[in-house]
């Protein structure tokens, strides 16, 4: 099924027109002439100097607002998707643990299949998405990462809500509590997790650190996030 409501008819050039990003040339295939100068239509998306938000002194934004569009042209991947999100960072340590994710990273989002299959159970027609959608994928894709976080929390996911504040942690292991924390500051945008704890590799595992700052970007970019492999 399209996603243009004017699919088929004579208005849904102009629908498609109107769907797309501001200042950015149409998605069309073949070259496109710009001026005198012909450019492979991908072109705009290598390059900010057709973005509305570029000018001569560079990019006027602190994170690039069309990310998902260009990774969709296969021109941005996982590593820019870090970097916009977490390299302003001060923290050196941080920033090296981000780099050896980034080098780590081999497409997969998800721990293992108990992992996959518990969150896209929860997440298939769930009324919890009609509102604040991508915050609460970040707590479902967390709250499911681990055996024994998912048995604490399950029973207190409900269909309009999830009651973090009622899920017991008496006895819950360091790796079940760093995700409970990264949960809170997604639910409360408070920060309950530092940078200079998630740089600690003897207090935060690999693993958890992988779900904690990926739950971080689907808590920003959405669901669509899932799709960039490279």
């Amino acid at each position: 099924m399209s996603r243009y409501f004017m699919y088929g008819t004579n208005l849904q050039d102009t629908e498609r027109m109107m769907m797309s990003v501001p200042n950015f040339l149409p998605r069309t295939k073949g070259m496109i002439i710009m001026g005198k100068k012909i450019i492979d239509e991908k072109e705009e998306f290598k390059r900010c100097v057709y973005c509305i938000q570029y000018t001569k002194g560079g990019c006027k934004m602190a994170h690039c607002p069309y990310l998902l569009d260009r990774a969709d042209f296969g021109q941005v991947g996982y590593a820019d998707f870090i970097k916009d999100s977490f390299w302003s960072s001060d923290d050196f340590y941080f920033k090296k643990r981000l780099r050896g994710l980034i080098r780590s990273f081999t497409g997969e989002w998800f721990l293992s299949t108990y992992h996959k299959d518990r969150y896209f159970y929860l997440t298939q027609g769930s009324a919890l998405l009609e509102d604040t959608k991508k915050r609460n994928l970040a707590l479902l894709y967390l709250l499911t990462a681990n055996e024994q976080l998912w048995q604490r929390a399950k029973d207190h996911i409900y269909p309009n809500k999830i009651a973090l504040s009622e899920i017991p942690l008496t006895g819950i292991s360091t790796t079940c509590y760093a995700l409970y924390q990264a949960a809170k500051t997604i639910a409360n945008e408070k920060l309950y997790i530092k940078e200079n704890e998630l740089a600690d590799k003897e207090l935060i595992g690999g693993f958890t650190f992988k779900i904690i700052i990926q739950s971080f970007l689907i808590a920003r970019y959405g669901d669509e996030i899932m799709s960039v492999k490279q």
